[in-house]
């Protein structure tokens, strides 16, 4: 059975690595190379296991053994998933690099980041400094768990009309609503935005907004907060990709959980009033 699992691992997982690697284009060398690899390290290991029958056959011998191995195997796959990281941006990356881009203009290097992450980068460092994120952010989620109301949407999309995600700081989360023509960049640019919101959030006091009355009440700061983030977002996202890009960092493939909810709204011409805006 674990046979099965590893070998299903493998298959999903194979020509990703592969293509990373490959970064030449010459995946056609690197699978030769992996396969010749992979035969040589198969044939040590059964020589091994034949070497070890011909010391004793006694299932007490051969368990112990077993038992021995394992952790080895173990610590080597745990040092190899260590070892083998790539400059692939996932929510985490994202959220990190961004962070570190607002507060010091510039884009770090992933071993940069070590001391921030854990589980291999696929979480933000929860205790301590917790990674200087001082915010969460959900990507991709419904539309009822965004807002508290229908004016709040149409307010937002008044806003936001031209880009192809909205923002909106609900029950302490920052949540992302992707329109259905997003794609990576739109992901990046939503992350950087979304901290960059935030930020000037906080800086007027706006994030301990709970109900839709203190929402209503300091929707003018609000939005002005919104309207600001997203001109600087607009005037620094290009410099932001092109330094992920000089950094290594593949920006043209994102990895991110969501819900798989997209939503559409109505997007009129500059000369229609902006109640038209609707969301579906």
């Amino acid at each position: 059975m674990f046979e099965l699992v590893h070998e299903s691992i493998w298959i999903a997982s194979h020509m990703t690595f592969t293509r990373n690697f490959a970064l030449s284009g010459n995946v056609g060398d690197i699978v030769a190379k992996d396969d010749a690899q992979m035969s040589t390290a198969h044939l040590l290991g059964m020589l091994s296991g034949v070497g070890l029958i011909t010391v004793s056959h006694s299932p007490a011998f051969l368990f112990t053994v077993f038992a021995a191995l394992t952790p080895l195997n173990i610590w080597s796959t745990y040092k190899l998933l260590r070892v083998a990281q790539f400059e692939i941006l996932n929510q985490p990356k994202l959220t990190l690099l961004g962070r570190v881009y607002i507060d010091t203009g510039k884009v770090v290097m992933m071993n940069e980041l070590t001391g921030k992450e854990i589980g291999f980068g696929e979480w933000i460092k929860p205790f301590g400094e917790k990674g200087g994120i001082n915010v969460r952010i959900k990507l991709g989620v419904p539309a009822e768990k965004a807002f508290a109301g229908g004016g709040e949407v149409e307010r937002v999309v008044d806003v936001m009309r031209n880009e192809n995600y909205l923002l909106n700081y609900h029950r302490d989360t920052m949540h992302v609503l992707f329109h259905q023509d997003a794609e990576s960049n739109d992901v990046i640019k939503s992350i950087l935005h979304a901290l960059r919101f935030h930020d000037l959030l906080a800086q007027s006091g706006l994030t301990s907004t709970h109900t839709p009355a203190d929402r209503e009440r300091e929707w003018d700061a609000y939005a002005t907060a919104m309207r600001e983030s997203l001109l600087w977002t607009r005037e620094r996202f290009g410099e932001f990709v092109a330094e992920l890009d000089r950094r290594d960092w593949q920006s043209d493939v994102v990895f991110w959980n969501d819900s798989g909810l997209r939503v559409t709204w109505y997007r009129p011409p500059t000369n229609m009033m902006a109640d038209d805006s609707i969301i579906e």
